[in-house]
């Protein structure tokens, strides 16, 4: 099989490229980057590389001619990016790979998509309405109905797939910052609301392991949208009290309850003093937009069709990448 994977040296990207291997040792594997790309892991791996640019869809039918799988992980992930940059990278990108797929003959487009474009839902499923609260999660939605649409009409050969929050080894985004978060100091303030509200975050071994149950299941999985999730999500206060527990600090302290109406007017100013010391989520502006809403998902349908089945507990998770975080120097305890 040829395989084409673009984002491949981002966090979920290369961790797939990196499981394919092991799982599929004759696969061709091509791996689609920028020219700015950090592809040291990635040069001691036996692979190939095209250029692949979000923002140059000229090239794109270059990148895909003669694969049978595509998997499509890049995508511009900053939640505080532009409208127009979110839409121009995350949806006109994607509809242009996906033409380009579709005109190369490719027999499977996956799509990692993201749960943040169902937003804010308490136990959600893929039959959930979308209901985004965030640019980032839109622009995802709109890729979504653009494919969707693209497999009704022409039996474009896609499947979707949902990923909650992922962390581990190698994380570059929310859960790297909380981890530094609770690095810096032994007592978070100033966390607004009870910090008793869900959030869902899954370990990278079985996102990956989700994502290769869906290549190896290509016939059954076309059409289909999965959610990838761990089987429990965590509250806020759980997730800063294990990360705490894990680094070896004591438990941090939350002002409990600190209303949000208390919260707003000083955020700005809370978010710039802590971003100042060097601290990360949720010390950021818009978390007082998710901080106060639960979302978390159900994985029953990816268990079902695909055997997806976590492995990996929120405990022992979050231990592996603090252990992998201080041995590549990136915590100060």
């Amino acid at each position: 099989m040829r395989i084409l994977v673009t984002g491949a040296s981002g966090f979920i990207g290369k961790a797939f490229v990196k499981a394919l291997i092991k799982e599929q040792p004759t696969a061709e594997i091509y791996c689609a980057i920028r020219k700015t790309s950090n592809i040291d892991e990635l040069n001691s791996l036996t692979v190939k590389f095209t250029e692949f640019d979000l923002t140059k869809p000229d090239d794109f039918s270059h990148a895909v001619g003669g694969k049978e799988c595509v998997v499509h992980f890049a995508a511009n992930f900053n939640f505080l990016a532009s409208k127009e940059a979110l839409f121009e990278h995350n949806v006109v990108a994607t509809l242009k790979l996906a033409e380009a797929c579709m005109n190369a003959k490719v027999k499977h487009f996956v799509y990692c998509s993201t749960t943040e474009a169902m937003g804010k839902v308490v136990d959600g499923t893929e039959k959930s309405d979308y209901n985004p609260d965030e640019e980032y999660g839109r622009s995802k939605m709109e890729a979504e109905r653009a494919l969707i649409q693209m497999y009704e009409q022409n039996q474009f050969p896609v499947t979707i797939v949902r990923p909650t929050g992922v962390f581990g080894p190698g994380d570059r985004y929310v859960f790297k910052e909380m981890i530094e978060s609770v690095d810096k100091t032994i007592i978070n303030k100033f966390f607004p609301t009870s910090a008793k509200t869900l959030l869902h975050f899954t370990f990278i071994d079985d996102i990956i392991q989700g994502f290769l149950k869906i290549v190896n299941n290509r016939e059954k999985s076309i059409g289909q949208i999965y959610i990838l999730a761990s089987d429990e999500p965590q509250t806020y206060r759980s997730i800063f009290t294990t990360i705490a527990q894990k680094l070896g600090r004591r438990k941090p302290i939350f002002i409990s309850p600190f209303p949000l109406i208390l919260a707003r007017p000083f955020w700005p100013f809370i978010v710039k003093y802590y971003r100042w010391r060097g601290f990360g989520y949720p010390y950021v502006p818009n978390a007082l937009k998710k901080i106060p809403t639960s979302r978390n998902y159900l994985n029953t349908k990816a268990k079902n069709e695909l055997g997806f089945v976590p492995t990996v507990d929120f405990e022992t998770g979050v231990a592996t990448t603090i252990e992998w975080m201080r041995s590549n120097n990136q915590l100060q305890s």
